[in-house]
């Protein structure tokens, strides 16, 4: 018995080696600058790809254009459009040029949480389109128009401070962040529900939920980096709300 026990642990602490190493590994590699140039490669093509598909969309809506009954909605649906262009091109743009982080979430899970709140979104497209009343085309075009505007704010705003996974890289505590400390987030939720209503259904609205539930670990897993990375952090985050100010 004593033999078997004695190996037992011995295997236990292979086992525990091996995850350690894995884990320094891990570390190591997200730390170099190859993984950087390779995080922001991925992030681009992907962005470059919507963005494709995006213009690929307005060039057919023009297309149609005698179609549309309503001028209002037509100049609307155009515009909205054209905004998330702008917003992917921000993006693009603040992606390659953002510094280099000085501190990250270790492990792989705020990796795989981060990416999927990223992309997950992105399949509502491939959903069936619903068919529209004006008044809802226009409300859906007016929420999305808000929500794209309000991000490109944002992201400029942070400019090389921009993140897409868990890190920290400078603290920003003026302009949109004075009021609430994920205004990014929010301002791409009211676009993403403007979106929503275009495809809505049983499926969308779970994924929506979906969507949510990962953008709100991906607030947790930011908020800690950021309060172990600065010391204000703390004080900040106490004063300020997360999303909505005298709510939540």
């Amino acid at each position: 018995m004593e033999r078997s026990d004695g190996s037992a642990a011995a295997v236990s602490r292979a086992g525990s080696g091996d995850s350690d190493w894995l884990a320094d590994r891990l570390a190591r590699i997200t730390r170099t600058a190859a993984y950087d140039i390779a995080i922001k490669a991925i992030v681009f093509l992907w962005y470059l790809y919507i963005a494709n598909s995006v213009f690929g969309e307005l060039t057919r809506y023009l297309a149609r254009a005698d179609t549309i009954d309503s001028p209002a909605l037509f100049a609307s649906s155009v515009v909205s459009r054209v905004t998330v262009l702008m917003f992917l091109a921000t993006l693009v743009m603040f992606t390659l040029l953002r510094s280099r982080p000085i501190a990250k979430a270790p492990g792989l899970l705020p990796r795989i949480t981060a990416s999927a709140g990223t992309f997950l979104v992105m399949v509502l497209p491939l959903f069936p389109h619903r068919a529209l009343s004006i008044e809802m085309n226009a409300l859906s075009t007016v929420i999305m128009l808000t929500g794209n505007c309000l991000a490109i704010y944002v992201v400029c705003h942070l400019g090389r401070s921009l993140s897409t996974m868990a890190e920290a890289r400078h603290l920003v505590t003026t302009g949109p962040y004075r009021h609430v400390r994920h205004p990014l987030y929010l301002a791409e939720e009211v676009a993403v529900i403007g979106a929503f209503l275009q495809y809505a259904s049983l499926w969308t609205a779970l994924l929506l939920c979906a969507h949510w539930l990962l953008q709100m670990a991906r607030m947790k897993n930011e908020e800690r980096v950021l309060d172990a990375t600065f010391p204000d952090y703390d004080a900040y985050a106490r004063q300020t709300a997360r999303l909505i100010p005298g709510l939540y």
